[in-house]
């Protein structure tokens, strides 16, 4: 029976030890940047009674974000923050030693990051999205990841407000609600992020038609700060977008008034063009879009407004210049080419207007 019992305890005494070189191999491996076989240490060390928190940290802090395996990430940082009240790492070899709760919710942050980033960029590629089929298949991504960042860290509300974005994106509106409820009922949002909230929750249903929903939320907004530039902006458009001409230009104007960052200020220049332009008044909409076009001379979107609002006003020539402007920047836009056709045809100069109408059926047929 002694030498039985002499077994176990040499038995459990083999084990931890090599389980706590486990750890300390994973480690030189982690500094060798060696991941594949850091990870099967790492791996080994979760069965050791102490080494287990630590080991779990670093595979959710340094394995699986690399492999954006975020299921896995939450599972290990779940088990590390079973560890003892007491219980001190450091992070990286270079740092402090600091709590165990405190690396891990530094680390969750730092992952829930690299995805919001990841679902944010998603915004720029669906603009680009060469046919329907490639748009719908990043629009799905884009919800995917979105979620992925709610999963890992459900007390951060932009994800919810991504995920509601790209919902209505793909008309999902049972889904753009639920997302956008379960965002705006989080506890202890502070104020300006509760703002880009409900201006965000207004944008999402507004895209999906639900006018009078999105008005509520913008009112929301501007209940807590009457001088919001982008609850304003959002809240113009809207109006814009029913033709109350007055209640949009109310809403634009303070929010120029109260903004001084140039990128706003493009955006309401711009849109406070498309209400003028709306109104018939081309010369007010001819002066916006030249102050967008000032403030971003590279902003096509500026820039065609501008062509679009002097061509009303049947002043060809100089639209026609800004058309030409257009061409340049992008010669292969077929709309660039009918707006030089239409003001060599207002001017009466057909033969000229003719090339640019053939160049654009050229152009439209080959896309």
């Amino acid at each position: 029976m002694y030498y039985f019992k002499n077994f176990i305890a040499s038995a459990v005494l083999v084990t931890t030890l090599f389980a706590g070189q486990a750890l300390e191999s994973a480690k030189i491996r982690i500094k060798d940047k060696e991941w594949g076989e850091a990870e099967k240490y790492l791996l080994e060390a979760l069965n050791h009674p102490k080494d287990k928190w630590e080991a779990a940290f670093h595979l959710g802090d340094k394995i699986y974000p690399r492999q954006q395996d975020w299921s896995s990430v939450k599972k290990y940082m779940d088990i590390a923050r079973t560890a003892p009240s007491n219980l001190k790492i450091r992070p990286t070899r270079n740092d402090r030693k600091i709590s165990m709760e405190q690396a891990v919710t530094a680390s969750i942050t730092k992952s829930y990051n690299l995805i919001y980033y990841k679902a944010s960029g998603f915004l720029a590629l669906l603009n680009r999205a060469a046919s329907t089929e490639q748009r719908d298949a990043l629009v799905d991504q884009a919800i995917q990841a979105s979620l992925d960042a709610k999963e890992l860290d459900p007390s951060q509300p932009g994800s919810y407000a991504l995920a509601a974005l790209y919902s209505s994106v793909k008309g999902d509106k049972e889904n753009t609600i639920k997302y956008l409820d379960m965002g705006l009922s989080l506890e202890d949002i502070p104020e300006d992020t509760k703002i880009a909230l409900l201006v965000s929750a207004g944008q999402s249903v507004v895209r999906l038609g639900e006018f009078d929903k999105g008005l509520d939320y913008y009112e929301q907004a501007l209940a807590m700060n009457p001088n919001e530039p982008t609850a304003l902006k959002s809240l113009g458009a809207l109006y814009l977008a029913q033709d109350n001409f007055d209640a949009a230009l109310k809403n634009l104007d303070l929010a120029i008034e109260k903004t001084d960052e140039d990128k706003e200020l493009v955006d309401l220049f711009f849109n406070r063009g498309l209400v003028y332009l709306k109104m018939d008044n081309f010369e007010e909409a001819e002066y916006n879009f030249e102050e967008a076009y000032f403030l971003a001379p590279d902003d096509v979107e500026a820039l065609l407004g501008l062509a679009k609002a002097l061509e009303q006003a049947e002043r060809w020539r100089k639209s026609r210049n800004y058309y030409m402007e257009l061409i340049d920047k992008n010669p292969n836009d077929p709309q660039y080419y009918y707006g030089v056709y239409r003001t060599y045809f207002g001017e009466g100069r057909l033969e000229d207007a003719q090339e640019y109408l053939n160049k654009a059926t050229a152009l439209r047929n080959s896309n």
